[in-house]
């Protein structure tokens, strides 16, 4: 029964989430976290964590959450269902775009996503920042790390693992 909640979940976050995978971590951590208590909030973190090491940053994190509420199967059941309304619906507009992309209700349906998408993502950020920032070096990691992802051209998996080991020494 959990298995089947989580794909129904999986499915119903990312048919209705528009601009991107990461505006998905609200709903997502509200469900998985607070609703259901599959994960704590530090293992959610970590599953978002483990997801930016790898392409497809949130399909690995839905597999490594799948996998952690019932093993392979779950991580498998959660791709499946991460990726199939994708799948349906890019398949669908992608038919129709062309015909109603310089309609005026498209574009400014467009120009109301983008202030919501901004507000969600601000959202898991100040949510998921309460749980990694516990102490002044914590966030002095972040605040470094923000600033080499800003103002470099390094690859931010190069900056994720370089602030893993600096934690891990530090730590």
């Amino acid at each position: 029964m959990v298995l089947l909640q989580l794909c129904w979940l999986l499915i119903v976050i990312n048919a209705l989430t528009i601009g991107g995978g990461y505006v998905m971590l609200p709903m997502l951590q509200k469900e998985f976290v607070e609703k259901h208590h599959w994960l704590t909030n530090q293992e959610f973190l970590d599953a978002f964590a483990i997801g930016q090491l790898t392409p497809g940053p949130l399909t690995v994190m839905n597999a490594v959450i799948g996998y952690k509420i019932s093993g392979i199967p779950g991580a498998v059941l959660a791709m499946i269902s991460s990726y199939l309304p994708c799948i349906i619906i890019v398949t669908i507009v992608a038919r129709y775009y062309y015909n109603y992309k310089e309609s005026i209700i498209v574009q400014a349906g467009f120009k109301g996503i983008k202030p919501a998408v901004i507000g969600l993502l601000a959202a898991v950020s100040i949510s998921l920042g309460n749980t990694a920032l516990v102490d002044p070096l914590t966030f002095g990691i972040a605040i470094l790390t923000f600033a080499v992802v800003s103002f470099t051209n390094i690859d931010p998996s190069f900056v994720i693992i370089g602030a893993g080991v600096l934690g891990a020494i530090l730590l």
